[in-house]
């Protein structure tokens, strides 16, 4: 594992000589790096840019941050190890990424556990309790947790109508590689097939899967809806980032300036909802656009019921990985929805 890190380290610094960004013309006291993967102009990215900008702001230029975009300094799994290591000191990572390190916080990935509110997605992700208990197993792993973001609901495109879960039946559904996704569709009737994102396109051209599920933006992007017929609104869940840093640089840093760093993540949050929620929309309706004939469904709170029912099997599925503080985490996190949703 020491070599492993010491090779990605390595890596890493090589990388930043090649694709360093631009530098200003100002001499900033702090310069700090942010990375991730999705492509210039996407949600991490705006996100991203928009932190820098409100960082620059209230330190009067004295905080300077470098992003890198398009997975430059490595894949989700590398850019974590980057931060624990404070080699970049910010990262985008989400809960299926994170859960290899931290497996309690796969609890964001569990199915139909939000309603399908925005509102309240927003603030059980950044004003519940939950984060009190699920904080303490980052800082086991040298993060520190800044803000909770989401990229929008993860939606079906299927290549047949799916209404109720006997539609999943003999039905070949993507997923990541998270035992729990696949534990998901498994118990939906679905014939779980996890394969790497970047090879989702051809599987679903030649028909290897049936379907698969990601935010529209990603669906959009990925060009997805060319080789499917079905956008589904499954409402199965929001897909969430967290905003993580190195603990011990946020611990090492002034309080004034360490304030600073905060509370410009803190003013993203309304940011990046706002962002995913108009995003999302625009690529809808560009879909619509590109492909007349695309189905779009959005399911019934009747039509979800059976989904909800089934998709609480997984919670035992989620105790055994996420092993110590998981019940208690889950508790906390659906007693925090409860009180949301009045």
């Amino acid at each position: 594992m020491i070599k492993n890190c010491s090779l990605l380290l390595t890596a890493f610094f090589a990388l930043v000589v090649t694709v360093a960004p631009i530098q200003q013309a100002y001499a900033a006291d702090y310069v700090w790096k942010l990375a991730h993967e999705e492509l210039p102009g996407g949600f991490m990215d705006s996100v991203a840019h928009e932190f820098g900008k409100k960082l620059a702001e209230k330190s009067n230029g004295n905080i300077k941050l470098e992003v890198y975009p398009s997975g430059t300094l490595g894949t989700s799994e590398d850019l974590v190890e980057l931060t624990q290591h404070n080699a970049i000191q910010f990262n985008f990572a989400d809960a299926g990424h994170l859960g290899t390190q931290i497996p309690q916080v796969q609890a964001l990935l569990l199915q139909y556990l939000f309603p399908s509110d925005m509102n309240v997605v927003k603030q059980v992700l950044n004003e519940g309790s939950f984060m009190e208990l699920l904080t303490p197993k980052f800082h086991e792993k040298n993060l520190e947790p800044l803000v909770n973001l989401t990229e929008g609901w993860q939606v079906w495109s299927t290549n047949r109508p799916i209404s109720k879960p006997s539609d999943f039946n003999d039905f070949k559904m993507r997923t990541m590689s998270s035992k729990l996704l696949v534990e998901s569709y498994a118990a939906y009737g679905a014939n779980p097939t996890p394969i790497p994102f970047s090879e989702v396109y051809s599987a679903l051209q030649l028909k290897m899967v049936d379907g698969q599920e990601n935010p529209v933006f990603a669906i959009y992007d990925m060009k997805f809806y060319e080789v499917q017929q079905n956008i589904i609104f499954g409402y199965t869940g929001p897909f969430v980032l967290t905003l993580i840093s190195n603990k011990a640089f946020i611990d090492s840093l002034p309080e004034d300036i360490r304030a600073i760093a905060l509370e410009a993540a803190r003013e993203c949050i309304a940011y990046g909802f706002n962002w995913q929620d108009k995003f999302n929309a625009s690529r809808l309706e560009k879909m619509k656009q590109a492909k007349k004939d695309l189905n779009i469904k959005h399911l019934t709170e009747e039509e979800m019921q059976e989904f909800k029912t089934l998709a609480k099997k997984t919670h035992e599925v989620y105790f055994n990985i996420g092993g110590e503080g998981a019940k208690e985490i889950l508790s906390a996190l659906q007693a925090d929805i409860k009180k949301f949703s009045k």
